[in-house]
């Protein structure tokens, strides 16, 4: 039997599921860091939703901890990162809330449309003040949708219904899939100055962090309405007080905020703007639903090992995984490679084995390439969902077999074909366990997928190594690796610099201006453990 602890008001029903399971389980309120900290040390399992946050010193207090469930989708209240480290899995409910979101983006819409919210509190002070509310209609206006997953996709068909035209910007979304949606995919300057209105569906990371601000409202229409119920901190709330305030944009509905509860709201005393309290997941049914799936998954891991919807680890038994983990590593700071090097929208994804690997079965590591390169687009990913979710968003994925001869005892390319350009990038284990890439377009390197990197393609010219990292040492970054390759005497050639720290756009100009410089890209992968 194991000991199972419940927060943040789980559905009774998920609590029952728990139990039936053959576990003991205590039910208490959300519980502040240090509360937690103090108590998880004699736990098996934890199950939460937002409001309690799972930080690293209360993970490194859960001795016993073997996993956490999280009701619903985000998991951003937990420390992967250390859950990882600890061996604790993490695993979530991705879907069961997608309709109550989607409904709560329409519900935020029509109260900004039609000033419900304002209208109500005329009503209740006992006032009729039919010419000061009056609204906009949707029909015939146009609904730009960032992220089209699950829930976009959803807010996207529903809007159909109300005639609404949808424009798309999802980087991933293939032109295929869009058609089928009935949206037309767009990019991100075009969706702005387009839409009447826009809703935000994409998930949180460092692509989307302040995505919208002050630069970005002024390209709206000044009628434009702006939704958010995805994460806090897409959108720049400062930037975006200040463009109600001076009537740049008509309006905008949030239910998600940077910190929550909101700090020194900025948004209070505005006319123009609808807010929730985080509560686009909050329905009798959603509740249920992610309360029964993550009880049901919790209950198999613990009793039978199998593992379902985890974010931070793949579906294997230890043994196989920690023969595989040099593979497994490797595999997915390539796919984290190509997502970050690659520009354009991807069309296919080509993983190809030569040499031997060691490993029959390679099905575990074509899934954590796609992890990798899904991971800085799509909220949750992992190796079981990665190849469906690959599929939803029209792009194909491939793997084959080569009998090429090799300098390395085996060799993984992973190719990414974009409506762009096609990049193919490869890499091997010295020794076993040191993950490295060994070519990058067919030209030999020697390079740590690690940290921040620079790569220069150029012309094989005298000094052009030297004011590249002239340009970098100027900026005060300092320079921990560096690689060169080249295809032949005077030919093409590449720069790799793995770097302390990123470097600014600014720095990324300067290096594109050096002469013979043909392109220079920016790479950012985690550091090593």
């Amino acid at each position: 039997m194991a000991k199972i602890l419940v927060l943040d008001g789980l559905s009774e029903e998920g609590v029952r599921v728990l139990r039936e399971g053959g576990h003991e389980v205590d039910v208490k309120p959300p519980q502040k860091p240090d509360e937690l900290a103090a108590i998880i040390g004699e736990y098996d399992g934890l199950v939460v939703r937002s409001a309690t946050k799972v930080t690293a010193e209360a993970l490194r207090r859960a001795r016993r901890l073997k996993v956490i469930g999280r009701a619903g989708v985000g998991t951003d209240n937990i420390d992967n990162d250390t859950a990882t480290q600890m061996g604790v899995i993490v695993m979530n409910t991705p879907g069961g809330n997608t309709i109550s979101t989607c409904e709560h983006t329409f519900a935020l819409l029509f109260a900004l449309c039609r000033n419900i919210p304002s209208a109500h509190f005329s009503m209740m002070e006992g006032r009729w003040d039919r010419k000061k509310f009056s609204g906009c209609e949707v029909q015939g206006k146009t609904l730009g949708v960032i992220g089209v997953g699950r829930i976009g996709g959803a807010v996207a068909k529903r809007a159909q219904a109300f005639e609404m035209k949808v424009l798309a910007f999802d980087p991933l979304l293939s032109p295929l899939k869009a058609e089928t949606l009935g949206v037309e995919l767009v990019e991100f300057d075009d969706l702005l100055g387009r839409s009447d209105f826009i809703t935000i569906h994409a998930p949180k990371s460092e692509k989307t962090n302040n995505m919208i601000r002050a630069e970005h409202f002024k390209r709206m229409k000044p009628t434009c309405r702006i939704i958010n119920c995805a994460r806090g901190g897409i959108v720049n709330e400062q930037d975006l007080a200040d463009a109600l305030r001076r009537k740049i944009i008509a309006g905008a509905a949030l239910d998600v905020f940077t910190s929550e509860p909101p700090e020194n709201n900025p948004f209070i005393g505005l006319d123009n703007i609808v807010m929730t309290p985080h509560l686009a997941a909050s329905t009798d049914e959603a509740q249920l639903n992610v309360a029964m799936d993550i009880a049901r998954q919790i209950v198999d891991y613990l009793n039978t090992g199998a593992i379902v919807n985890a974010v931070n680890v793949p579906s294997l038994d230890a043994e196989t995984r920690k023969t595989l983990q040099p593979l497994l590593y490797l595999a997915e700071r390539m796919g984290l490679f190509q997502a970050h090097f690659v520009e354009g929208r991807p069309i296919s994804i080509e993983i190809e084995y030569s040499g031997d690997l060691g490993v029959t079965d390679t099905y575990p590591i074509t899934a954590t390439v796609l992890t990798g390169f899904l991971r800085p687009s799509v909220e949750t990913v992992n190796m079981i969902s990665a190849p469906s979710q690959l599929k939803e968003l029209g792009i194909e994925s491939s793997e084959k077999r080569s009998a090429a001869q090799s300098n390395y005892a085996f060799e993984i390319g992973v190719t990414v074909v974009t409506d762009q350009e096609q990049h193919t990038v490869k890499g091997t284990l010295f020794h076993k366990t040191d993950a490295r890439i060994c070519s990058i377009d067919n030209t030999r390197v020697d390079v740590k997928p690690e940290g921040p990197m620079l790569v220069c393609m150029n012309e094989d010219r005298p000094l052009v190594l030297g004011r590249v990292c002239s340009r970098i040492g100027e900026a005060g970054v300092n320079i921990a690796n560096l690689t060169l390759g080249r295809d032949a005497r005077g030919g093409h050639a590449l720069i790799v610099l793995n770097l302390d720290q990123p470097i600014n756009e600014e720095v990324l100009a300067a290096c594109r201006k050096v002469p013979f410089v043909k392109e220079a890209r920016c790479v950012m992968l985690p550091n090593s453990q």
